[in-house]
C-alpha cells in the first residue's frame, strides 16, 4: 500500500500542476460570479475542477469525487477512497489579480486523507504528501516549526463572510488571539496557510466555516511535517467546519486559548 500511495501522490501532483498551469494562462479577464455575499468565482474555478474530474474518473473509475463548485459525483461510501477538489482555493485574490491563491487535491478514505498536494501557481511552489512518506515542499522534506511559548508564535486564519452567524464569537477569539501571539496573518487561501503551517512559516491557524475541500490536503500536509490538527466542535474534520492546527509545543496552550 506505501508503494500505491506514492503513485497517488505523483498523480495528484500532476493533476495540481496541470490545473496551476491553466491558472497561470488565464490569470486576467475571468468571467466572475457570486456564490453568496463576499464569495466570489469565476467560470475558470468550474472548468478546472470539470477537467480534474475526468482525469480522475478516466484513471480511477471506482473512486469518488467531491468538489467545491460540482458537489459529490461517484462513490461516497464510508471506506471508498474520494478526491476531494478546491480548484482555486482565494478565488477572489485571484479575480482581483492578488498574487495568493492555489489548487488543493486530496484523496481521502475512511475519514483520513492519504495523499494531498496543494500547488501556488504564482511562486511554483508544490507541496505535497502521502501517509507514510512525510511532507515536501519541490521535493524537499518539510517541517512544522518548534516555538515554545504562544508570544513567539504568529498565526494565519480566515475572516468569515459577511453576516456569518457566528462573527460575533469569531471576532472575540481573534481578540484573544492578537493579545497573545508574535503575529497574525490572513492571507484569503486557507490551503496555502495550512501547508506554510507545514513549511514551518506560521506556527497555528483557526478558522470557521470550512469546507473539506479548504482542508482535505492541508490536514495531511501538517500531520506528516509533524504538526497536530483537531476541531473546535470535536466533530471529524470532514464534517466539522471549525478547525485549527498547532506545532506540537504550542497544540495545549492554542487549545485552551481558542476555548476560553
Amino acid at each position: 500500500m506505501r508503494e500505491s500511495l506514492l503513485e497517488l501522490r505523483r498523480f495528484a501532483e500532476t493533476l495540481a500542476q496541470e490545473a496551476a498551469e491553466r491558472v497561470r494562462q488565464a490569470r486576467r479577464g475571468a468571467e466572475v460570479q457570486e456564490k453568496a455575499a463576499g464569495d466570489w468565482f469565476s467560470a475558470l474555478d468550474g472548468e478546472i475542477e470539470q477537467h480534474i474530474r475526468q482525469r480522475i474518473t478516466q484513471a480511477y473509475p471506482d473512486h469518488g469525487f467531491l468538489g467545491e463548485e460540482g458537489g459529490a459525483v461517484g462513490a461516497q461510501g464510508p471506506n471508498d477512497c474520494i478526491w476531494v477538489v478546491d480548484p482555486i482555493d482565494g478565488s477572489m485574490n485571484f479575480l482581483r489579480d492578488f498574487p495568493h491563491y492555489a489548487v488543493s487535491i486530496a484523496l481521502v478514505q475512511s475519514g483520513g486523507p492519504l495523499v494531498g498536494c496543494v500547488v501556488d501557481p504564482v511562486r511554483g511552489e508544490l507541496f505535497s504528501a502521502a501517509r507514510g512518506w512525510g511532507a515536501h515542499l519541490n521535493g524537499e522534506p518539510m517541517r512544522v516549526g518548534s516555538p515554545q511559548r504562544l508570544l513567539d508564535a504568529v498565526v494565519a486564519t480566515v475572516f468569515p463572510k459577511p453576516h456569518a452567524g457566528f462573527l460575533p464569537d469569531y471576532v472575540d477569539q481573534l481578540g484573544r488571539v492578537l493579545g497573545a501571539v508574535a503575529g497574525a496573518r490572513r492571507s484569503g487561501s486557507m490551503a496555502l496557510d495550512l501547508a506554510y503551517l507545514a513549511a514551518g512559516r506560521v506556527d497555528l491557524f483557526w478558522e470557521r466555516g470550512m469546507g473539506a475541500w479548504d482542508a482535505a490536503a492541508g490536514v495531511l500536509l501538517i500531520r506528516e511535517a509533524g504538526g497536530e490538527v483537531f476541531t473546535l466542535d470535536g466533530l471529524p474534520w470532514m464534517q466539522s467546519a471549525q478547525i485549527a492546527a498547532a506545532t506540537p509545543s504550542l497544540s495545549g496552550p492554542w487549545r485552551d486559548l481558542l476555548a476560553r
